[in-house]
């Protein structure tokens, strides 16, 4: 049972691209690339897993010939980490590997039901490793991953796909695309929540105080666990890296990534409320922000009279024509208004959790009860379920978006690194 734990852990650490060679064999360089090289270890322990990753039964003739391929992609590899390293926007620090190693040894650990204090005993064991070079090998192939992976993103935040570069990609792939698995086909209609005057300006004066406090020295983490009403409030409004485009707020997202490193935002006001931004550190495409936020309260009268007349349409409209002539008439929603009310088909693991909670209790042909959405309450009609369809460009053009990106990033790398290798020193001695 042991060995075969031991296994999972060897198979876990080659996937990270961490190898080791055999204490009793003489290991050797077989390739430089710039300042890299390639042990034979590194090239048994990659042909290994990518054997064992393939459907067919590979002689030791053809397992010869398949070594010189590996060799070559471990090459492309050391090539791209080479570029990394003289690119001076990606910068990896010895905490990042760390947290990253932390993370690597509790997961295997976790993974395969080991002790920490027993992991040691089990390397020693089955690979005559000890628990301090474990980790030497491991922090150099996360900072290798770490290259690879902020190179490739670097370049995959550059690329975009055309609606030209979507339809190509659906019809060139659409008879192997993976079916969507269980979906509903929704129509909305959504009444918005307006908040008066006074409750606008009770909730501004509190996020003003606040703004004072810091200005006077105050520590933003301790005040946002004190005073923000966002969940993020118990983390000390911690909201981790962002991207562009990851918070459906442009005001917000705007003003976050104006912020320098260290920096607080002015008052921002969003559709939901007022915050505060701190910028924590900035990375890539990314930043790591904290926030304070305190929203606009509607006043609860108004909020349950709109639920009134929500449940009182979701009564009434007892078929989908019906359903579409209140959309028209009553949805604040314009663009599900502009489309009758539909939404189109969605994966039900896409849905919001909210969302999906209410709707996983409701048949097809029905309505739901009102939902809260930020500063709307909506209804959702269930003109259809399915346990799986085919991916169509109508319904699911984002997805299909980001898969195009991620084939033109593809080719894009190939070209980047072919262009690459002309410009680094390359020396191949052998396969041992």
């Amino acid at each position: 049972m042991i060995r075969k734990v031991f296994t999972s852990i060897c198979a876990a650490l080659l996937f990270q691209g961490a190898v080791y060679a055999d204490s009793n064999k003489l290991d050797g360089i077989i390739a430089v690339v710039g300042d890299e090289i390639i042990l034979q270890s590194e090239l048994d322990a990659y042909t290994s897993m990518r054997i064992n990753g393939l459907d067919e039964k590979i002689d030791s003739l053809k397992t010869a010939e398949y070594k010189n391929r590996f060799l070559d992609e471990l090459v492309d590899g050391k090539v791209l980490i080479a570029h990394a390293k003289q690119d001076t926007t990606i910068q990896i620090s010895n905490q990042d590997i760390e947290n990253a190693l932390r993370n690597h040894i509790s997961g295997i650990c976790q993974q395969n039901k080991i002790p920490m204090d027993s992991l040691e005993g089990v390397l020693l064991k089955y690979q005559g490793m000890t628990l301090t070079r474990f980790k030497a090998e491991s922090r150099r192939a996360i900072r290798e991953q770490m290259y690879k992976q902020r190179i490739q993103q670097a370049l995959l935040s550059s690329i975009k796909a055309s609606k030209k570069d979507v339809v190509d990609f659906y019809n060139q792939y659409k008879d192997s695309l993976p079916q969507a698995g269980e979906s509903v086909l929704l129509s909305k209609l959504s009444i918005k929540i307006s908040t008066s005057d006074k409750e606008r300006q009770a909730a501004f004066d509190k996020i003003k105080a606040i703004q004072q406090k810091i200005e006077n020295g105050e520590d933003f983490a301790e005040l946002a666990k004190k005073y923000s009403e966002s969940p993020d409030s118990a983390e000390g409004g911690d909201l981790g890296f962002i991207s562009k485009g990851s918070l459906g707020e442009i005001a917000f997202e705007e003003k976050a990534f104006a912020l320098a490193t260290g920096q607080v935002s002015e008052i921002v006001e969003t559709r939901i409320g007022f915050h505060l931004i701190k910028a924590i550190e900035k990375k890539e495409q990314k930043i790591h922000i904290r926030q304070i936020f305190v929203k606009v309260a509607p006043a609860e009268q108004q909020v349950d009279a709109i639920i009134a007349r929500l449940d009182t349409i979701r009564n009434n409209c007892k078929t989908q024509s019906e359903f579409i002539d209140k959309v028209a008439k009553i949805s604040d929603d314009n663009l599900s208004k502009s489309h009758n009310g539909n939404i189109g088909w969605i994966s039900v693991l896409e849905l919001p959790a909210n969302i999906k909670a209410v709707i996983d209790t409701f048949p097809s042909g029905t309505i739901t009860k009102p939902i809260k959405e930020d500063n709307m309450m909506s209804i959702y009609r269930i003109d259809n379920r399915v346990q799986s369809r085919p991916l169509t460009l109508e319904d699911d053009y984002n997805f299909l978006s980001e898969k195009a990106k991620d084939i033109l990033a593809q080719k894009k790398l190939i070209e980047m690194v072919k262009k690459w290798r002309q410009e680094t020193f390359i020396q191949v001695k052998g396969i041992m």
